[in-house]
């Protein structure tokens, strides 16, 4: 990947997600479970109500809102996440399944603000 893409992907906060897995959770949304691809980001960025960007494989691209996380992965602390590599985000049905396109494996999550 070229420094251009690399350093447009990984967004002011210098972070970069990978969507490892994408789940329809009943009253709740999508869980989305990100990989860490590179950088070192706080878990604070990802606290309810704060906002991800997501880019999928053919370039559609949308800003979601995180509207919760996952009860089985653990509290999601900057350390853990640090150790883990990983972390379990939900977001609502509609930034999910946008102009029915949904988001799924593959897909590249950065910061939006």
């Amino acid at each position: 990947m070229d420094e251009r893409r690399t350093s447009e992907m990984s967004g002011t906060d210098g972070f970069r997600f990978r969507v490892s897995d994408a789940v329809y959770v009943p009253l709740r949304g999508m869980l989305l479970r990100l990989k860490l691809l590179e950088g070192e980001p706080d878990a604070k960025r990802f606290r309810k109500g704060r906002s991800l960007r997501l880019r999928g494989p053919d370039g559609e691209d949308r800003v979601v809102t995180i509207t919760g996380h996952s009860a089985t992965g653990g509290r999601p602390g900057t350390e853990r996440l640090r150790e883990v590599g990983e972390l379990d985000v939900v977001i609502s049905t509609d930034d999910g399944l946008k102009d029915d396109v949904p988001v799924a494996i593959g897909w590249e999550a950065t910061a939006a603000d």
